[in-house]
């Protein structure tokens, strides 16, 4: 399963990251956010970063040309969006763009944009407060890449990789401090997601 490392705030932690094998990497630009980044920046962070990597770009667009203009500022290779209605996520892609869905863990909520999404992203709670849920509830069989995140960390990971989801999502998980990421911490939560 694939392991993304999401709420990357500096040059460091993204090498560090992308060394320890993450699947993925998110940025965060979204206003009130704890780790959210001037676009200035995660475009800098972005650009130190390897090809083989993708770089998610969480955020919330109010427009098909909104989301556009992110995506080209940031030089981030997908958008994870809690907004955009079914239709405009449709719109973006059909432009070529990929989009991943925040949505709950809501089996109706699920069925409404998994045909519109790359992936659905299932999160409860207030999105990047790392708070933990039952994991049993995410309905991973309504998308084919449904990824699961909020308040996973190294010791709670078996209860969302019970489900066989695409990918988990991990932020403050495996953090030494507020946004900064422990080494450690990653490695050991890829590991687990490989295993």
């Amino acid at each position: 399963m694939k392991a993304k490392i999401c709420g990357i705030t500096c040059l460091e932690d993204a090498a560090m990251c992308e060394e320890e094998g993450a699947d993925a990497l998110g940025f965060v630009h979204f206003l009130g956010r704890r780790r959210s980044l001037p676009l200035a920046t995660i475009a800098e962070i972005i650009g130190s970063v390897g090809p083989m990597t993708p770089k998610i770009l969480v955020c919330d667009p109010k427009s098909l040309d909104e989301a556009s203009d992110l995506a080209n500022r940031s030089g981030a290779d997908v958008l994870q969006v809690y907004s955009l209605a079914p239709d405009v996520l449709q719109g973006f892609r059909d432009t070529g763009g990929k989009v991943i869905r925040a949505i709950r863990p809501n089996r109706a909520e699920a069925a409404r944009f998994a045909g519109f999404a790359d992936a659905l992203l299932f999160e409860t709670g207030e999105p990047g407060t790392g708070t933990s849920y039952d994991y049993s509830e995410v309905p991973t069989d309504c998308c084919p890449r449904s990824i699961i995140a909020g308040g996973l960390r190294v010791d709670n990971l078996d209860a969302a990789k019970a489900k066989k989801p695409y990918a988990l999502d991990v932020s403050s998980g495996v953090e030494c401090t507020p946004g900064r990421k422990d080494r450690g911490l990653v490695s050991e939560f890829i590991r687990r997601c490989k295993e």
